[in-house]
């Protein structure tokens, strides 16, 4: 099971992270970009309570950065939990995620 919990430009992901969750994410969108504001800050993902994960949660983290970016919005990740930076890492991708 997965869950997103949105309150103004504090976005937490809560669940399990994978091919499915993240196709869902994307295709509905789970999250409206369009809806925050540059305003309230940056964007601010707490990635704490992701409880399982994979590449495809790089894909997602990455797509969020565009989109964020094309919005006009900072976008922060927060406790990443280390298994997922260490596949960042063996991406080569830990350096462009932006970590808060």
């Amino acid at each position: 099971m997965f869950k997103v919990e949105q309150n103004s430009n504090q976005i937490k992901l809560l669940g399990q992270l994978n091919f499915d969750t993240v196709a869902q994410l994307l295709s509905g969108s789970a999250v409206d970009f369009g809806q925050l504001d540059s305003e309230n800050g940056p964007v601010n993902v707490d990635l704490s309570d992701i409880t399982r994960f994979n590449s495809a949660s790089l894909a997602l983290l990455l797509e969020w950065m565009k989109m964020s970016q094309q919005k006009g919005l900072q976008i922060k990740y927060h406790n990443a939990p280390e298994q997922l930076m260490a596949i960042a890492r063996a991406y080569g991708i830990d350096h462009e995620l932006p970590m808060g």
